[in-house]
């Protein structure tokens, strides 16, 4: 080891810094130095091929393994280091901590190699350009700068990655999202959520942005399902769903298996089962199946129509989510002899019918279409469907 890394090591043993905005505000950009520092080396460590003494195959695979990065780090530095050296003035901003980490990590991530010579024979002003930017404000700069590129190149780079996603199943029988979206996918999917984001419903006051980008989600595709085709005025085509679940457990509440084998609970079966298109198969034991009906307890269009003239949009208090988002729900759930009729149904958005499907939600409708609803912590909260004006 050389005496300055032995050096620089054991005083950062030593160190100790203060939780002061100051001392940690220079601590960060003493960092953001050393790591281009780092990067210079790691691109003459790169020149003479250095990863190959332990038999690693790139200098990806070498920072991976020594440098305890994953795949995508590693790659990201080793791509860093290898374009810095066509770039001496945004290397030495960096290393004088003009220009921080952030900032040279977005300069990479929006820099095609296709234009990395343009880029530096610019680069001395634009360098100067992004000394006072934000990493998020260099990187629409230097995308801006790219697209500009792209337009008055004549012979123009590939197509940019296409948006990908992936829908993987984990073994507790949840999904998990991963991907990336191109700037104009991600665009309108951001303000898809943004749209469809409302506020917490009582009880769901410390949900984080994440649940509410997820419910918002889930909003939008229950919307997408019910209104993906063209349809005669007032009917619908709502999503179907295959339910299996014992006989006793279909009487006494108990959980159902969705067709792909994942167990949901019981609540989730009742919410579910309010207001789609239900296949039940009801089964004696593990495998004699008794019955495979038709669709049913589907709300007709005829009481659709009735519910929207009636309600106009979800009855929860507050929640004015429209009819296009909202299904019907039973107020006595017809598994327990609820029937589907005006004076036994209320409009409801995808996440309140859900909520009241929830152990300890209490509701009532009385004739004259009065909603009341009792939360699992004693609240009584009244819904009256909107006045109708008659013209003059």
């Amino acid at each position: 080891m050389a005496p300055a890394v032995a050096d620089l090591v054991e005083m950062v043993d030593g160190l100790v810094i203060s939780p002061e905005p100051g001392d940690l505000e220079a601590a960060l950009g003493a960092i953001d130095r050393l790591q281009a520092k780092v990067s210079y080396a790691l691109e003459a460590f790169d020149l003479k091929e250095g990863w190959k003494e332990d038999g690693s195959l790139s200098l990806t695979a070498w920072l991976a393994h020594h440098g305890r990065r994953t795949r995508r780090e590693a790659h990201r530095e080793a791509l860093a280091a290898k374009r810095l050296a066509a770039l001496p003035a945004t290397r030495f901003a960096w290393e004088e901590g003009r220009l921080s980490s952030g900032q040279v990590d977005a300069v990479m991530a929006n820099l095609s190699e296709h234009h990395l010579g343009l880029y530096a024979e610019q680069e001395e002003g634009l360098v100067e350009a992004l000394d006072e930017l934000s990493a998020t404000e260099t990187a629409a700069a230097v995308r801006h700068w790219r697209l500009r590129a792209e337009a008055l190149d004549d012979n123009p780079p590939p197509p940019e990655r296409p948006s990908e996603l992936h829908l993987s199943r984990t073994l507790e029988g949840r999904r998990e999202i991963s991907g990336h979206l191109r700037p104009e996918d991600a665009a309108i999917v951001e303000a898809a959520l943004a749209e469809a984001a409302q506020q917490p419903a009582p009880g769901e006051g410390g949900k984080r942005s994440s649940e509410l980008r997820a419910d918002a989600l889930i909003d939008i595709c229950r919307w997408f399902l019910a209104n993906r085709e063209r349809h005669p005025a007032g009917s619908r085509v709502r999503p179907y769903l295959n339910v299996v679940v014992d006989l006793e457990d279909l009487d006494g509440g108990g959980p159902g298996q969705m067709a792909d084998g994942t167990w949901v609970p019981p609540d989730v079966v009742s919410w579910l089962s309010c207001d789609c298109e239900l296949h039940r198969i009801v089964l004696a034991g593990r495998s004699a199946v008794l019955d495979y009906g038709r669709a049913t307890r589907t709300i007709p269009s005829s009481l659709w129509s009735a519910l929207v003239v009636r309600d106009s949009h979800c009855r929860h208090p507050g929640c004015d989510r429209p009819p296009a988002w909202c299904e019907g729900h039973h107020v006595v759930h017809f598994s327990k002899g609820g029937p589907t009729s005006l004076s036994n149904v209320v409009l409801a958005c995808a996440r309140h019918h859900h909520l009241w499907h929830q152990p300890g939600w209490s509701l009532t409708l009385s004739a004259d279409g009065t909603l009341t609803i009792v939360t699992p912590w004693s609240t009584t909260l009244v819904s009256r469907p909107p006045p109708r004006w008659a013209p003059t």
